[in-house]
C-alpha cells in the first residue's frame, strides 16, 4: 500500500514510512502524557530470530500511526520516545514487547498493562477481544492475526488489524483502572507494571538441550547436537528462515543419535528437511559440521555414559508435606477472598514448592507477600520472614 490514510471506527490511519514523516509523528506524539502501544513482530514464524515488524502508536486524538521500521535509518528518537518516564504507554500484554525493546536496546519505561489490569480484576480471559467484548459489546477482526508482517506492501487489511490493537486501548485503561482502583488494588498493579519493565532480553543457555527428547541422549551425542544445533542456526541466518524449517527439531536430534549414519542417504530419505540442504554444498557443509561435531567429541573424551535423570521427584518427608499443605491452605483462603486468577497474580505453585522443600519463603512481590502473611495469620498458619529476589536491572 502506498503512503496514504485509512479510516476505522472515526479513527484516521496514517502509515510512517520514512525519517522525514517519523519526525512529524514524533513531534504530535511527545506532547501526549499516554500513549497506546503495541509491536507487531515475526519471532521463527517465518523468517529467522526475533524481529520488529511494525509499531502501533496513538495519543488517543484520533490519529494511529502505524509505523513501519524497515526503511527507517534512524529509530533511536522513537525508543527516546518509549525511555520517557513522563509518558504512559497503554500495552495489552507487554511481555514480548518489552522483550524485543529490550533486545533492540529500548529500556522502556512508564508501561501500563490492561492486560494485568484485567487479571487483577479476576478476569478468566484476559485477551484484548474478550476485554473489548465483555466491557465494551464489540467483536473485532482477528483474521490477520497470523498475518506475515514482513511482506511488503502492508495491505489495508494488515493495516487495520494493526491500528485496532491500539485505538480502544485509552477507553479500556480508563474503564479497568476505575475498577481496579474501586477495588483497592491499584498499588498490585503498579508494582506489577514496573516488574514488566524490569524484564530483560537473554538467549537461552545450551538451547539444544531444550529440544524435544535431547536429554534421552548421551553425553557423546549431545556434544554432537550442540555442534549440530549451531549448523542448523547458521543456515537459518543464510536462509533468513525458522531454524525448525531447515530441519526440524525432532530430526535434528534424531542425526545426533544416530551420527554414523550416511549423510548423503539420510538427507534422500528423511523428512523435516529443507530441500536446500539436498545441494552438494550445503550436503557437504553438514558432513563437516557432523564430521567435525564428532572429531571434537573424540578430542574432549566426551564420554558415552548417559546423563542421570535430571527431573528428580521432590523429596517427600513429614516435614516438607506438612509445609505444603500450610502455604496450600493459605492459597486456598487468598482463593476465596480475590478470586481464582487474581490469586494467581500473588501466590504460585513454584512458590509452594520452593517453600515445601527448603522451608523458604521466596518472594518476587511486595503487595503479594504483605497478603500471603496477612491471610496466614488469618487462618492461624504460621509463616517464616520472606526473602526477596532482587529484580532490578
Amino acid at each position: 500500500m502506498q503512503n496514504s490514510s485509512l479510516i476505522h471506527d472515526g479513527i484516521t490511519i496514517k502509515l510512517i514510512d520514512s525519517d522525514e514523516l517519523l519526525e512529524q509523528a514524533l513531534t504530535d506524539l511527545n506532547l501526549s502524557t499516554e500513549l497506546a502501544l503495541d509491536l507487531e513482530f515475526d519471532q521463527h514464524r517465518y523468517t529467522y530470530g526475533f524481529n520488529l515488524c511494525l509499531i502501533q502508536l496513538t495519543s488517543g486524538n484520533g490519529i494511529c500511526y502505524i509505523i513501519d521500521p524497515f526503511p527507517l535509518k534512524d529509530s533511536q528518537p522513537l525508543y527516546d520516545l518509549f525511555e520517557n518516564e513522563h509518558i504512559t504507554k497503554i500495552i495489552h500484554h507487554a511481555n514480548n514487547d518489552i522483550l524485543l525493546l529490550d533486545k533492540l536496546g529500548c529500556n522502556i519505561r512508564s508501561v501500563l498493562d490492561t492486560d494485568v489490569a484485567a487479571k487483577v480484576l479476576n478476569y478468566e480471559r484476559s485477551s484484548l477481544a474478550t476485554v473489548l467484548r465483555e466491557e465494551f459489546n464489540k467483536e473485532i477482526d482477528k483474521s490477520q492475526q497470523s498475518s506475515n508482517w514482513n511482506n511488503r506492501p502492508l495491505t489495508e487489511a494488515q493495516l487495520k488489524y494493526a491500528a485496532i490493537d491500539v485505538i480502544y486501548l485509552h477507553k479500556i485503561k480508563d474503564k479497568l483502572i476505575d475498577e481496579v482502583k474501586k477495588q483497592g488494588r491499584y498499588h498490585w498493579l503498579e508494582e506489577e507494571n514496573r516488574l514488566l519493565e524490569s524484564l530483560t532480553y537473554s538467549e537461552p543457555e545450551n538451547p539444544h538441550l531444550k529440544l524435544r527428547n535431547a536429554f534421552r541422549l548421551n553425553y557423546f551425542q549431545q556434544f554432537v547436537l550442540k555442534g549440530l544445533f549451531a549448523f542448523r542456526e547458521q543456515m537459518a541466518k543464510d536462509f533468513n528462515k525458522p531454524a525448525s524449517y531447515i530441519i526440524s527439531n525432532e530430526t535434528l536430534v534424531d542425526l545426533a543419535q544416530n551420527y554414523n549414519t550416511d549423510v548423503h542417504e539420510w538427507l534422500n530419505h528423511t523428512k523435516g528437511v529443507h530441500g536446500a540442504l539436498k545441494k552438494p554444498k550445503h550436503e557437504n557443509l553438514l558432513k563437516q559440521a557432523l564430521n567435525q561435531a564428532i572429531k571434537d567429541a573424540e578430542a574432549n573424551h566426551i564420554s558415552h555414559d548417559y546423563p542421570e535423570n535430571r527431573w528428580l521427584r521432590p523429596t517427600r518427608t513429614p516435614e516438607t508435606e506438612m509445609r505444603k499443605e500450610e502455604l496450600t491452605k493459605v492459597q486456598k483462603a487468598i482463593i476465596a477472598k480475590y478470586g481464582e486468577y487474581a490469586s494467581r497474580l500473588i501466590i504460585t505453585q513454584s512458590v509452594i514448592n520452593e517453600y515445601s522443600q527448603t522451608g523458604k519463603l521466596i518472594c518476587l512481590k511486595r503487595y503479594a507477600t504483605e497478603i500471603v502473611l496477612e491471610t496466614a495469620a488469618e487462618i492461624g498458619v504460621s509463616l517464616p520472614s520472606p526473602s526477596f529476589k532482587d529484580t532490578a536491572r
